[in-house]
């Protein structure tokens, strides 16, 4: 019965896993040294917290694109340009979303386009 119980957990786990779409944090492609934090999709719009991990500081913009398991793209999302000191965060809540909010909560991941990003 242990054995069973354990044997459980383990797949419980691992599928825990595979089912998560994108990360509520992670590294932006060829951004660096700019990640983000706190991605949250709502009827409202999107909230994002955008952090400078270098030391000096960056202005940035960008376009945030969610896809589905078919790479295709089911809503977008525009960051306006913006300075982020070194150490620092930038806080966009409720960006205005366009496409279908139930379909971004589950898109299976994210595409990133830079427009700016400026080391100063």
């Amino acid at each position: 019965m242990k054995k069973l119980t354990a044997a459980l957990l383990i797949i419980l786990c691992f599928a825990t896993v595979s089912f998560a779409a994108f990360g509520k944090k992670g590294v932006i492609p060829e951004g660096d040294p700019i990640t983000y934090r706190g991605l949250k999709v709502t009827e409202n719009g999107v909230s994002i917290i955008l952090m400078n991990r270098g030391d000096k500081p960056v202005v940035f913009n960008a376009a945030l694109v969610f896809l589905n398991n078919r790479r295709q793209e089911i809503g977008d999302v525009y960051i306006e340009k913006t300075t982020i000191e070194p150490g620092g965060e930038a806080v966009f809540k409720d960006l205005f979303l366009k496409g279908d909010y139930k379909a971004c909560r589950k898109a299976e991941s994210l595409r990133w386009t830079i427009y700016e990003l400026e080391l100063k």
